[in-house]
Order: C-alpha cells, then structure tokens, then sequence
C-alpha cells in the first residue's frame, strides 16, 4: 500500500491500528507531519510516559525494539513505537524484527521512518509485504502555495498572495525551512494573524534575500559574471546545489509565464495573479522576459533537465555542473 499523500495517511488511520508502518519521503516536511500526526492519534498525555518509546536505527540494540514493541500497553489502549533511520538497519537486524512485522501485536502501533528501503533484497520484500508503506514525493511547484497556506492554518495564522510567492521565492522548495519561516513571521507580527508581504521582506534573512534574487536576476538578465559571482557567494554560504537548480528552474518558469501573459494582453494585477509573481517585483520580471525568447526558454529547460540529472548521478563535483548550466544558459 504505497501512497504519496499525508491525507492518505490520515484516512488509513482512521480505518485500522494496531500495525506497522513504513514512512519515507523526498520531502522531511511530510515524514515530520506524519510522525506528529501519529503520536496525536496514538497517545494521551496521561500514558505518553508509560507507552511511547523512540529508537534510531543502528544506535539501539534491535532485540531490544522487538521485545518493546511486544510489550502491552500500560494503563492505555495503544502503545506506539517509532524506530528512526530504519533504512541503516542490516539484514540481521531485520531477521530480529521480522516476527513482530509479520504478526504485530494489535495494541502496539509500530512505526519506522527512513529513506526507501531496497527492495531486490529478500529480507526486504519479507519485510515489505507485512507493512504498510507510504512514501511522500516532493511537491510540484504549483503545488507549494496550498502547503504554504496549511503550513500557516497550523499556526493560526493566514497569508496574502504575495507574502506566499516572496516566501517562495527566499525559501526556496523547502516545507521545513517554510515552516521556520512562517513561525518566525509568526511571532513577528505579533497579536496580528495575517501575513502580509512587508513582513516576510523584514523578517527574511537580509544575506538569503540578497543572494538568492541576486542569482535569479543575473541569470534572468543573461549576465554571466555576475550569475558565477552569486553562485559561488551562494556555494560558499553552504547552500544545497539541488535547492540552488530549484530555485533557478522556478525563476525560468516565472518568466516563461510572465512572457506567456504580456502576450495575451495581461497587465497590472492580473498579470502578477496570472504568472504567480509579487507584484511588487513585476515590472522586473516583465523586463527579463524580454530578453528570453521562446526558443531560449525551451533550450534552457533541457539544459536545467541535463543538469539536475548530473548533480544526481554524476560523480563530477557538483559547482562544475552548476558553473556549466550558467555558461550555456547566460550568453
């Protein structure tokens, strides 16, 4: 049972317990939720000291998680256990816990986290075919403002449009560092719950803010010196080269859709709503977009494509493949 989705999971558990999941995820965000999730449902407060307990996967004598996890609960009807980074576990180590997998004990809620397992291993296919596994994908980029918005709803606390695109923007594709953000916000707006765009501007790291649009613009205005300057700044400031190319293919995208509504004659407001872009950064997109032609757009998707695809597979540093993308995409 393979879901890519944190709701999935909610209705799965409002249907059975007394089993044992598998969560892993290309975003931390939806693993963390899920987790949180879980130990709402699980466990009162009255029994959290009796009832729950946290492993981490080779750290722990694993003969040790399998005798918790056949422990009956005290004083409760549900005991929950959760072993972290279960992806380090050895094939040994799966054999112990095999037996709880196979016929878990209906009182106890076992949950593991961790990378996707490998599923050409036999003990892993025991393994898998006892559990329900759900694993949570990246989201797409359309996608994040909705997350952005549940992100804030938790918090009591709601977002203009704008603060959303700016957040995303400074944030880059990362639910965790947005949620960050957002308390941040939070606390800095005080007895208000609203989000405006001034705040996030105040709030966001002035270095962040800087280097990040200081990156996107060279790139959008075909400036290569000053695109390789910012990259390294950014590099040298430890920030991830896939986060880096994220960032850079939301840029690409924004022109193309401010491009694609100055030509059906979208102005103002409702070219900002049309192409996603804060209104206050507008005509600046508006003037980059002049400078990408159709066919230069769809040319640096496939570069964008060639290099994402090389930071993930090639053993060639990564700032080579990064310095390379500039170089063909800024001329």
């Amino acid at each position: 049972m393979a879901n890519q989705s944190l709701f999935d999971l909610k209705n799965y558990m409002s249907l059975k317990k007394g089993t044992v999941v598998y969560i892993s995820g290309d975003e931390e965000f939806f693993v963390e939720e899920a987790v949180s999730y879980i130990k709402q449902q699980m466990l009162d407060e009255a029994s959290r000291d009796f009832n729950f307990d946290l492993f981490y996967g080779r750290e722990t004598e694993i003969s040790k998680v399998h005798d918790v996890v056949e422990t009956l609960p005290m004083m409760a009807q549900t005991r929950l256990v959760i072993l972290r980074r279960a992806h380090d576990l050895r094939d040994q180590d799966w054999k112990v816990l095999l037996p709880a997998i196979e016929k878990p004990v209906p009182s106890t809620f076992f949950v593991m986290t961790g990378n996707k397992l490998d599923g050409r291993k036999s003990i892993i296919k025991q393994v898998t075919s006892h559990l329900a596994s759900f694993h949570f994908a990246k989201p797409y980029d359309n996608e994040f403002p909705k997350w952005v918005q549940y992100i804030c709803k938790k918090f009591g606390l709601t977002i203009e449009n704008d603060a959303v695109q700016l957040l995303m923007q400074i944030v880059g594709p990362n639910l965790l560092e947005m949620q960050n953000e957002i308390q941040k916000l939070g606390q800095y707006i005080g007895e208000r719950n609203d989000i405006r765009a001034g705040d996030v501007m105040t709030v966001a790291s002035r270095i962040k803010l800087q280097s990040v649009f200081d990156l996107t613009k060279a790139i959008g205005q075909n400036d290569r010196a000053r695109a390789l300057m910012c990259l390294a700044q950014l590099l040298e400031s430890g920030q991830n080269e896939v986060g880096i190319m994220s960032m850079i293919h939301r840029h690409i995208r924004l022109l193309r859709q401010t491009k694609m509504g100055e030509q059906q004659g979208f102005s103002g407001r409702q070219l900002s709503s049309f192409a996603g872009v804060p209104h206050f950064f507008l005509n600046e997109y508006s003037h980059q977009a002049r400078l990408w032609s159709e066919r230069k757009i769809e040319r640096t998707y496939k570069v964008l494509c060639d290099t994402d695809r090389a930071l993930k597979s090639s053993p060639v540093s990564s700032h080579i493949w990064l310095e390379n993308f500039i170089m063909q995409t800024c001329h």
